[in-house]
């Protein structure tokens, strides 16, 4: 492991958080949700802590590779122990988002700092994959989660948590990566009619999430090891970003 994964646990080593000890996701699902959410809740908690977390993160290469700015949020990672099986990111909405069903590489806790997601539960009739027809994906539950809402999804769970609204802000608990890539398929449209043409060559690439689609397009979240440099620096989120957000996140107050 190179040093550098260690420079902000040491930095922070007076932290509850460098207390932390490994994570076991394969616990009952119930008892991994409330000893997350309580890391979240105290993380929550400390707004001169969490500042001094998002301003790290732009002085540490390790973190810094990792936080990003995409189609329609931006990822601050403010932590990351992979020996422990935790990864900590804020996660701010930059945009509405469209219902996309996907399940994930690894399984998360989410606490609902500000704004809400539109959360709905799918069961796929057989497989998943970009052979899966849309009406093959059927609704089995739907719920609100607001500020200050916790919840617990396992990897395997096929899910959608579109953004409603500009500004939605979460801070995610996460455990190491077990899959390689996560399917996803648009319930929703995305982007202007005339761009959607476009998306219909084979030469699309399956693993970028694409900023135009139609109901049923399908792509492939992947792990950063599995991205091309040009697209990692496509993602990499600009250094003023983060006072952007640091004076956002005050005046929601968060920090």
């Amino acid at each position: 492991m190179p040093n550098d994964t260690r420079l902000h646990i040491e930095t922070f080593r007076g932290s509850f958080l460098a207390q932390l000890g490994a994570i076991d996701w394969h616990v009952d699902l119930s008892l991994l949700h409330r000893r997350n959410a309580e890391v979240l809740q105290r993380l929550a908690s400390d707004k001169q802590l969490m500042k001094d977390l998002i301003l790290w993160a732009r002085e540490d290469p390790y973190l810094w590779s990792k936080c990003e700015e995409d189609v329609v949020e931006d990822k601050i990672v403010l932590w990351d122990d992979m020996a422990k099986n935790l990864r900590i990111r804020l996660r701010m909405s930059t945009a509405p988002q469209q219902r996309l069903a996907h399940s994930h590489r690894f399984s998360f806790t989410n606490r609902v700092l500000r704004g809400q997601y539109v959360h709905w539960i799918y069961r796929p009739l057989e497989s998943f994959d970009p052979l899966t027809r849309l009406d093959h994906i059927r609704t089995v539950f739907q719920h609100v989660d607001r500020a200050g809402d916790t919840f617990t999804i396992h990897h395997e769970t096929l899910h959608s948590t579109p953004f409603p609204e500009f500004g939605t802000v979460s801070l995610v608990l996460r455990g190491n990566p077990v899959k390689e890539r996560a399917p996803v398929m648009f319930k929703e449209p995305r982007g202007r009619a005339e761009e959607i043409a476009k998306l219909q060559s084979d030469k699309r690439d399956l693993t970028v999430e694409p900023e135009h689609a139609q109901e049923g397009d399908f792509f492939w979240r992947v792990g950063e090891d599995r991205e091309s440099p040009e697209r990692r620096q496509e993602r990499q989120m600009r250094p003023e970003r983060i006072d952007y957000w640091v004076r956002e996140l005050i005046s929601y107050d968060i920090l």
